[in-house]
């Protein structure tokens, strides 16, 4: 899975804002109001995030529970199951894609708004929250990202394998062989 990349997300916000800003210049010509989500998708928004934000942070305590048992030398069983943590991740880094995409296109929709209309005119309003709402899902995907990262590996998996091979006679059966039949 890739990190996520500031550069990529700031071109997606750029692209959202240049299409914004043609559709609202498109659409004010067409005597059409402009294309703002509502003040309330910004309850929606901020909802989405703290739950996906709830969800890394119990992957991390769960991460960091098993690094203070393995510091005792002890060892636990997971509460999570690793594919959750994945499934954490992905919505973190799909949150971060949708919100740059919303705060460019509605960064788009406030530089042909803002010439023309007051800071205190609904599209205008509407179109900054939405733009913090973007800016906070771009914030939490980076730090789900952070919490989630699995700490390094003890056991390299080059030294698992020469383990496994002091153990067993022969090639492993993963490797084409069944075993016992050299």
């Amino acid at each position: 899975m890739n990190r996520l990349s500031a550069l990529r997300l700031l071109i997606i916000s750029a692209l959202a804002a240049l299409g914004g800003f043609l559709t609202t210049v498109y659409m004010s010509g067409q005597g059409m109001g402009s294309p703002v989500l509502p003040r309330t998708s910004l309850v929606t928004l901020l909802g989405i995030a703290l739950i996906v934000l709830t969800l890394g942070l119990l992957v991390w305590r769960d991460q960091r529970r098993i690094a203070a048992a393995a510091a005792k030398g002890r060892r636990i069983e997971r509460s999570l199951h690793p594919l959750h943590a994945v499934r954490v991740v992905t919505a973190g880094q799909a949150g971060a894609y949708a919100g740059a995409l919303i705060a460019g296109w509605h960064a788009g929709i406030l530089g042909d708004l803002v010439p023309a209309a007051a800071l205190t005119a609904p599209n205008v309003n509407s179109s900054l929250l939405m733009i913090t709402g973007g800016v906070i899902w771009v914030i939490i995907g980076f730090v789900v990202e952070l919490l989630c990262r699995i700490p390094p590996d003890e056991n390299p998996p080059g030294e698992q394998r020469r383990r496994e091979r002091d153990r067993h006679t022969g090639p492993l059966p993963e490797e084409g062989y069944a075993r016992g039949t050299h």
